[in-house]
Order: structure tokens, then sequence, then C-alpha cells
């Protein structure tokens, strides 16, 4: 025959407003934050669970913060702190205005990733400073209409070498021009007014056609 084991006596609640000793107090202070004053306990379950203190940020700001994220050091600011975060990585080397990349930054990137030319070693120097001396020496872009562009194609990129020019010629190969009767215009152009597709008559001349073949549809 089995013998039941008896039941296990129920642990005692805590009595309701009894809360450990603290080694927290007012003057304290944890990252950017100094307490006060004690604020009431935050509650679980009906229960005095944490002591929460009221703090000053060095910020200006104030906050209620649960008593063992100060000690744990999870909160260590307002807030405040983590803003500072976004708006450096929002701002990297100084390289956004808003939400919005800065020009000169854009024209930094695409000198050193697109491999055109070689690149000067003030300019891919580390930790950002190759951003910094980039615009240092260039300073900022004049206008929307203005370009960065090497004054020699056969020199690097380097101060002494590269200024902002307005409305610089496209680089690669220029756009390819027609006669038809006696009016130049572009491909897509004469395309457009023989009525026939714009990759139609390129292929067209690039078989040799004649430009009055090409253009009849």
């Amino acid at each position: 025959m089995t013998i039941a084991a008896p039941p296990r006596p129920a642990r005692p609640a805590a009595p309701s407003g009894t809360l450990r000793a603290t080694t927290v107090a007012p003057g304290n202070r944890f990252g950017r934050l100094v307490v006060t004053a004690e604020e009431e306990p935050y509650l679980w379950r009906g229960r005095f669970s944490r002591r929460r203190w009221a703090c000053d940020c060095a910020c200006g700001g104030s906050a209620v913060v649960r008593e063992d994220s100060l000690l744990s050091g999870h909160t260590t600011s307002c807030g405040c702190r983590r803003d500072d975060v976004v708006r450096d990585r929002a701002t990297r080397h100084g390289a956004r205005s808003g939400d919005r990349r800065r020009p000169e930054y854009q024209a930094w990137q695409t000198m050193r990733l697109r491999g055109a030319a070689p690149v000067c070693a003030r300019w891919q120097a580390p930790a950002g400073r190759g951003f910094q001396n980039f615009l240092a020496d260039l300073g900022r872009r004049p206008s929307p209409a203005h370009r960065l562009v090497r004054l020699d194609p056969s020199r690097p990129f380097a101060p002494s070498n590269c200024r902002w020019a307005k409305n610089p010629p496209r680089a690669g190969v220029p756009r390819r021009l027609i006669t038809v009767r006696g009016r130049r215009m572009t491909l897509r152009e004469a395309a457009a007014e023989a009525g026939i597709a714009y990759a139609t008559l390129c292929k067209r001349l690039e078989r040799g056609w004649s430009t009055r073949a090409a253009l009849t549809p």
C-alpha cells in the first residue's frame, strides 16, 4: 500500500510593502544619471518587486529607472545616449545631413570604389580621416551642376589634380549623332521621328546599313 506524501506547505508571501535593503541612494551616479529621490516601487503581480529611482540626466533630461537596471548598468541615461549612437551612425565621418548623404561623400565613395584611377593615400586614410581630408582639400560642392573631375586623367585622384567642375563633359563614348534631311539629331530622336524602335535603328547601323535604309520602317 502506497502512502501519499503530505502536501508541502505553501511558501508564505512576502508582506506587501516590504522591500529588501538597497545600496542606491540620492547622489549616486550611474553613467549620465544622478539619483535624486526614490519613487514608488515597480509592481509585479500585485506585489512590490523592484525599487525605482528618479534620476537627473547630464543632458538636462530626467528618468525614473528601476534599481536593478541602474546596478546592472543596463540604463545609464534618460535615452539620450541611444539617440547619440543613432546620430553618430547617421553622420558617419560627417557624411550625412539629415537622412540624405552629402554629395561630397557620394563623390568620395564613388572615387574610391569605382576604381577608375588610383587615389592618393591622404584621401584613403582610415577611421574616416580620408573623407575629412578630401572635404578639407576641395571644400563643399558649389552647386548640383558641379562634378568631381581630374585635371590630368593620366594621374591619380589627389588634391593637386582634382577640382569641382561645372557641367563637365560626360565620361565614356559620346552619344552618336546622325544627319536626317539636313538636321543633326540623336539616334533616339531619329528613331522616334521615323517610327521605328531605337534598338532596331542601332542594330541596322551596326550591320552597316546606310542612314536612309536604317530609318525606313
